[in-house]
């Protein structure tokens, strides 16, 4: 039912209507629906929604032949799973083909864009039945085009093509050909105020500051202004049934606007908009110019370079990074980026918001992945290594589950989408045509090189979206993982035809490998001054990478198993593998087993590196 795909700048999970011939609205298709909502609200690497029929069909509406029956008692509502559509933190988007009638409109209605191709109906026919729209259509659909033409609708029960849809206002936009792919171009469109740019915005009003939110489109504004300001209903709701002062969440703390000059005279600017360094620039550019020379102007990035940022202002003593984890109103991590240039005021007053909107800030140096995502590069790189060598996805992803992780890296891997990575590989030119030929297949310069991801997206399997991936599913967008025999056959004609001999690889091993070079990552980190102490890096893993919290962070974990033990675990992994640069045991891990494994909180007195700015 649920299908994440990744489509230009941001993730956009699809979500299928399918109940052939017509999309009836069935008790389990509204069950389905509500889990595929669910699920994508809560996968941060998710950016937007896009909601769909199959066969040309949105949907007819519900089930009649259900409308005699009770509603099953642990079975969602059609109105409260709509409710959950309009609640999203993700911009959701309908793609309309063939009709959206009844119930099939309402859902439609509580999306937060409507995209209908040229032939589509669009209606609520149930007074025809002899009833009333009973999903919200009778709310939504007058606030969205007037009371006259909605009780027009809804009394006569007539459908109207998109044309007329589009005038009255139904639908946003019209396309002649493949609908889907226009929802998902429009759902990465909308990625700024619509996802993580709403939960800032939440965030900073339940502090009780005054908000100024910008976007560069009308339409996008009005959807992202609703969004917001039901996420704050909601949260002032929630605080009410704690005890808290409601209030906190006042709506006329925020105003939203299109006019960049509304921000001349604001203290502090988060943009955030999607991953894209020329866009950044432009709006840093801009941003220098318009502000008041006092103003800090913050960028919320997971990986881009703040320096290069900052040399679109005339102002980068007064630029850093804010990296936000998603759902930004709920996640506590807040990784604040320090660049070449930063000052340290800029700094402490990036501090000193995370500390007023309950986050807790981590300051970072700037390089590609700042902390975790770094340390994250070498750890899944290992779990690829290790099926080359005669592991299967099910055996590493045990072990790691087994240490405390919630998934391994493959069940990860196949959530997020194989062709997430594939695409920035083929950007790198590690793979796809810009690999230059005669390249080995399995070394990229001096260095050891899997092409196993490449050659499962090159074979379709994308993950849970295509129904397979690491492992295979019962169907696309299934999320019940099962070992694959056509994936063991594979690594095993993959193995034969680079003569790798496979081997029994154990728990332990497996264990070590990943984790400890993951560990070693953040020794180098350490020394490079990218984190201050290995308190911060531990902070990091547990608050926003999943870290499980009785193992006390990768840092404490090192410590206790004790540092002349990883070492010589990572000096025996390195000597068999010298292929793997990553492997190769940090200097300054070196040097700690050197001076007789000192404490952890001794450990940044040994450092090469002294940040001056923390």
């Amino acid at each position: 039912m649920a299908q994440q795909c990744e489509r230009g700048a941001a993730a956009v999970a699809m979500i299928r209507l399918n109940n052939p011939p017509l999309n009836a609205l069935s008790s389990a298709v509204v069950q389905a629906l509500e889990q595929g909502v669910k699920k994508a609200d809560a996968d941060p690497a998710v950016k937007a929604v896009v909601i769909c029929g199959t066969n040309g069909t949105f949907s007819a509406g519900a089930d009649i032949r259900g409308f005699s029956s009770a509603q099953a008692g642990d079975r969602p509502s059609l109105t409260s799973v709509i409710d959950l559509i309009e609640r999203s933190e993700k911009p959701v988007v309908a793609a309309i083909e063939g009709m959206a009638l009844g119930g099939g409109l309402e859902v439609a209605l509580g999306c937060h864009y409507r995209i209908a191709h040229a032939q589509a109906w669009v209606g609520l026919p149930e007074v025809t039945l002899g009833i009333l729209p009973g999903a919200g259509g009778t709310q939504r659909l007058p606030r969205l085009i007037g009371v006259p033409a909605a009780l027009d609708l809804i009394t006569t029960g007539k459908r109207v093509l998109a044309v007329e849809a589009l005038k009255l206002g139904i639908i946003d936009e019209i396309v002649e050909e493949n609908t889907i792919n226009a929802a998902i171009h429009l759902a990465n469109k909308v990625s700024g105020l619509g996802t993580m740019g709403r939960g800032i915005v939440t965030s900073l009003v339940k502090a009780r500051m005054s908000v100024v939110a910008v976007e560069q489109d009308q339409k996008q504004l009005e959807v992202g202004g609703r969004a917001v300001t039901s996420l704050l209903e909601h949260e002032a709701s929630k605080m009410q049934w704690s005890g808290q002062r409601p209030d906190a969440c006042d709506p006329a703390l925020l105003q939203f606007t299109l006019d960049f000059g509304m921000l001349q005279d604001v203290d502090l600017v988060i943009e955030a908009v999607f991953e894209d360094m020329a866009l950044k620039k432009e709006i840093f550019h801009k941003l220098s110019a318009i502000c008041k020379p006092g103003s800090f102007l913050c960028t919320n990035t997971s990986a881009l370079d703040i320096d290069e940022i900052a040399s679109a202002t005339s102002r980068p003593h007064q630029v850093i990074g804010t990296h936000f984890f998603s759902p930004a109103h709920v996640m506590k991590l807040l990784e604040i980026i320090r660049g070449r240039h930063t000052s340290p005021i800029t700094i402490a007053t990036a501090m000193g918001l995370a500390k007023t909107i309950g986050k807790i800030g981590v300051v970072v140096g700037n390089c590609f992945g700042f902390v975790g995502n770094r340390m994250m590069a070498p750890y899944a790189e290992q779990a690829v290594f290790l099926l080359e060598e005669g592991c299967k996805p099910e055996e590493v992803d045990q072990a790691l589950e087994g240490f405390g992780f919630n998934m391994g890296p493959f069940r990860m891997s196949d959530l997020a989408g194989l062709d997430v990575g594939w695409r920035s590989r083929k950007g790198q030119g590690l793979t796809g045509p810009e690999l230059a030929p005669g390249t080995p297949a399995r070394v990229r310069g001096r260095r050891r090189y899997s092409p196993l991801p490449d050659l499962l997206c090159e074979n379709g399997r994308y993950g849970q979206k295509a129904g397979m991936g690491w492992y295979q599913y019962e169907k696309p967008g299934a999320r019940i993982a099962n070992p694959d025999p056509w994936l063991h056959n594979f690594l095993i004609g993959y193995r034969d035809a680079h003569h790798i001999k496979a081997r029994f690889i154990d728990e332990e091993e497996i264990l070590e490998r990943c984790l400890y070079t993951l560990i070693n990552e953040g020794f180098q980190i350490l020394d490079d001054g990218i984190a201050s102490a290995p308190e911060d890096i531990d902070v990091i893993y547990i608050h926003g990478y999943g870290w499980p919290k009785h193992r006390g962070g990768p840092m404490f974990h090192a410590s206790t198993i004790g540092l002349p033990s990883i070492l010589a675990k990572l000096q025996k992994y390195s000597e068999a593998h010298p292929d793997i640069p990553r492997m190769q045991p940090s200097a300054f891990l070196k040097k700690l087993v050197s001076m007789g494994n000192p404490p952890l909180k001794e450990w940044m007195s040994h450092a090469g590196h002294q940040s001056s700015k923390l």
